[in-house]
């Protein structure tokens, strides 16, 4: 077995596309906006007799003098099988305290992860569980909605809210990801969560932009004024909402459901399959202050799924540094909400 290196943006992500199982967090994009936050990264080709086993892109992080590694929805792979003949191999070559991998399977909620040889099943780092819309045809995604949503996507409508994708190139791209930022920023406020600095949105915006993945606002606006506004990307054959907020003023025009159809229908015009809602809550709690979201979310209907983590650990330091990341976890979960839970 050999691990390769490769060093070519057009390569990787050519590459990328062709795995069954990829995501765009896995992307040359992705890894260039993680640079932004003090993470190295490493792109690795891992094959066996000149077949390709599976692609990963790893963050590296280092806390005192233990490094972490980290593949945020990754490693890109066709079968189980060959995953775990990758991992098995990449570990004996790594340095360092532990490898976090994400592998991209939307699994049916009820179905258990599958067993990873030589890891342990593990909290994600990006959500755990997430609503995905299927994109067959306009009529088959509004049939599948829940009735008061493809309601308020009408009354939206009939309001008077107008929606707009706006791209990287467009002219208006500037003003756009300004009241795009405007709306998130307002959201991310008013549900005490925290956030980066708006040049990392912004190069999550104009990183996106290539043969191989696109990355899009959706606006919806009444009388000039945007009310809800989403970031998405589109990579493979599915749309990932990443970021996005509303205002709570005009709120019975329904603006964000407006955003959300407006971008679902740019996907079906252009060929994706799936609509990744991204984050919901693990356990749907009517006290949980994510819980208005979740049954936003859900009235798309969409189709809960899981997407499993595990820990591979590389030194006997794994253990109290993962104990001593959670306890920093929690600190900042209650200087942030006064509360030691995750959002999700």
């Amino acid at each position: 077995m050999n691990i390769r290196e490769i060093t070519s943006p057009e390569e990787w992500d050519e590459r990328l596309k062709r795995w069954r199982y990829a995501s765009a967090l896995q992307s040359w994009g992705w890894g260039e906006v993680k640079k932004r936050t003090g993470w190295q990264v490493q792109r690795l080709l891992i094959e066996h007799g000149g077949t390709p086993l599976a692609q990963l892109q790893i963050l590296r992080r280092s806390a005192g003098p233990l490094t972490l590694h980290y593949a945020p929805r990754g490693p890109a792979f066709d079968d189980w099988a060959s995953l775990e003949m990758a991992l098995g191999y990449l570990k004996t070559q790594l340095k360092g305290a532990y490898l976090k991998v994400e592998p991209p399977l939307a699994l049916p909620e009820a179905e258990p992860p599958p067993l990873l040889p030589g890891a342990s099943s593990s909290e994600t780092i990006q959500p755990e569980f997430s609503l995905q819309v299927l994109l067959d045809d306009e009529a088959a995604v509004l049939g599948r909605m829940k009735s008061k949503t493809r309601y308020n996507i009408r009354l939206s409508a009939r309001k008077g809210v107008t929606t707009r994708i706006v791209r990287p190139f467009d002219p208006e791209a500037n003003q756009a990801f300004a009241a795009f930022f405007e709306r998130f920023q307002e959201t991310n406020q008013r549900a005490k969560l925290r956030q980066h600095d708006v040049s990392y949105y912004l190069e999550v915006f104009h990183r996106f932009n290539t043969r191989h993945a696109q990355s899009f606002i959706s606006l919806a606006e009444l009388e000039g004024e945007v009310l809800a506004a989403g970031l998405f990307i589109a990579f493979k054959d599915r749309i990932d909402y990443l970021y996005g907020g509303s205002t709570r003023k005009k709120k019975e025009v329904m603006a964000p459901y407006a955003m959300h159809w407006a971008a679902m229908r740019w996907g079906l015009a252009h060929g994706f399959r799936y609509y990744d809602l991204w984050g919901v809550p693990r356990i749907p709690d009517p006290s949980s202050h994510a819980y208005g979201i979740y049954r936003f979310k859900e009235g798309f209907g969409g189709v809960r799924v899981r997407f499993p983590a595990y820990d591979l650990p590389l030194s006997p330091f794994y253990a109290p540094l993962k104990r001593a990341l959670r306890w920093r976890k929690d600190l900042m979960n209650w200087r942030a909400r006064g509360t030691r839970k995750d959002v999700l």
